[in-house]
């Protein structure tokens, strides 16, 4: 899980109206290298090393930076443009007075220039001229950016302390001199601070940092967002507030079982426009406390092939009775239920998995009469039964027969997350029965839609469907 580095807030209290800023670490996977690392001949040029990861080319790495192959060829001694290997040391050329090491990182909610620059100790033109941007906003969210990393420069951040608190109490109750504050974030004074605003330092916190904890703590399972997958934002809070929010117009739903975290689920549609997204969330606690937060965030393909189905009986693939149940079914899958029924990773519904078509393939169906894409996961017969099973607890929602789906149910799980089972040959449950994980619910069939015995499993939050091996491989929250 991702968790949000810096998030810009706008506080307001009792008629004031301050910038707060939220810091959270992330934490970054990184691959290993399966060669090792050459150093450099030292007749060389000095400057910041890209080290090669495994899918590099020259060409590829001299159009990050801006450069010519032949730049990095000759600055590099390198005869043979192919020679690449995984961990390779390049030295990048043109980059005065930038050292360290080359890394990408995917930028988290509500970072900004001022903040890289500060604790990372890179001059703010130097971020600029690495990563060739031409305006602030393209400090987006789930973007790759290219920091130059180096262990003596780099700093570490200090939790926000509560709204109100000033640069001093922040460095007293952090156990570092006020004056080294100061130094490390280019501050004229300690004075020159706007409240709450983030700070970094490179020396060792003390004892009683613990005590300054963040106002508001947020971080998502994602960055940057996938089409047809699950969004899942957490925020947790010093005291109990009103969440709410928006990712491109659509409404965030949270939810809390206690007073201080909240959840929302949001399903990211398939068929998504890959690009750059406005992420809202705004708080208000019963004191008049106002947190607004907002972020461009990146919503990255989700590179799904195709698919192409023959279905013998063609009335299926009529569109006007396909609009009438989605007409039918959207509205129960709609449906947002303040209790949470599951709790840990949802299991297969089956008793052997065997994948027969993934999630989110475009689907051709007998050559082009129809087009649409794969809401669910189908699983042909491997098992030595046909036995289908609840693979979390919840309460049956939908249990009939119907046109695409043949016979089929829908359980929901609470908070806008329902799973759904299609094509059955015998429905096992009924409309309101409460079910618990392994429960048995049906039996595989081919009813419908369908050009073979299998399930079509699938999950939906709040309408859409999502990738339901992520609910299978995840836990969630």
């Amino acid at each position: 899980m991702l968790k949000l580095l810096l998030v810009k807030i706008i506080y307001q209290n009792q008629g004031l109206r301050l910038r707060l800023f939220i810091t959270l670490l992330t934490v970054s996977l990184l691959g290993v290298a399966i060669f090792p690392v050459v150093a450099q001949s030292s007749n060389l040029a000095s400057g910041p090393i890209y080290i090669v990861k495994q899918g590099d080319s020259l060409n590829e790495i001299a159009i990050r930076f801006g450069l010519s192959a032949e730049e990095i060829q000759t600055a590099n001694g390198i005869d043979d443009p192919n020679s690449l290997f995984i961990g390779q040391n390049l030295l990048i050329p043109g980059l005065e007075g930038v050292t360290g090491i080359l890394t990408s990182e995917v930028l988290p909610l509500g970072i900004s220039l001022n903040n890289l620059s500060r604790q990372y100790q890179v001059d703010i033109g130097d971020l600029v001229t690495l990563n060739r941007l031409t305006s602030p906003s393209e400090i987006i969210a789930g973007v790759s950016f290219i920091l130059p990393i180096n262990d003596s420069q780099s700093q570490q951040p200090i939790a926000t302390p509560p709204p109100g608190a000033s640069a001093l109490e922040t460095a007293i109750r952090s156990g570092i001199s006020p004056w080294v504050l100061v130094e490390s974030n280019q501050l004229l004074s300690t004075w020159d601070m706007l409240p709450g605003e983030i700070l970094f330092t490179n020396q060792e916190l003390g004892p009683n940092n613990s005590s300054i904890v963040p106002y508001v703590d947020i971080s998502v399972n994602q960055l940057p967002i996938v089409q047809g997958e699950t969004l899942h934002i957490t925020i947790s809070t010093l005291k109990p507030m009103k969440i709410s929010g928006d990712f491109n117009g659509e409404t965030l739903s949270f939810f809390s079982e206690n007073d201080n975290e909240y959840h929302s689920f949001h399903g990211i549609h398939a068929l998504a426009e890959p690009g750059v997204y406005l992420f809202e969330i705004r708080a208000e606690g019963t004191d008049g406390t106002l947190l607004n937060i907002d972020q461009l965030v990146l919503l990255a393909s989700g590179l799904y092939g195709k698919e192409w189905v023959r279905i013998d009986d063609t009335t299926y693939l009529d569109e006007e009775k396909i609009a009438e149940e989605d007409a039918y079914l959207q509205p129960i899958l709609d449906r947002i239920t303040t209790t949470r029924h599951w709790e840990g990773q949802f299991l297969y519904p089956i008793d052997e998995p065997c994948l027969s078509s993934p999630f989110g393939l475009r689907r051709d169906y007998n050559d082009g009469l129809f087009f649409y894409y794969h809401t669910g996961l189908d699983f042909r017969v491997c098992a030595q039964n046909l036995n289908i099973y609840a693979p979390a607890a919840g309460v049956v929602i939908l249990a009939e027969e119907m046109f695409t789906f043949g016979n089929a149910v829908y359980i929901d799980h609470g908070w806008g997350v329902i799973s759904g089972y299609a094509h059955l040959e015998e429905i096992l449950v009924e409309v309101g029965d409460i079910v618990q994980p392994r429960e048995l619910i049906g039996i595989i069939g081919n009813t419908g839609r369908s050009a073979g015995p299998h399930l079509h499993f699938e999950i939906t939050i709040s309408g859409t469907p999502v990738n339901p091996l992520t609910w299978i491989n995840q836990t969630f929250p």
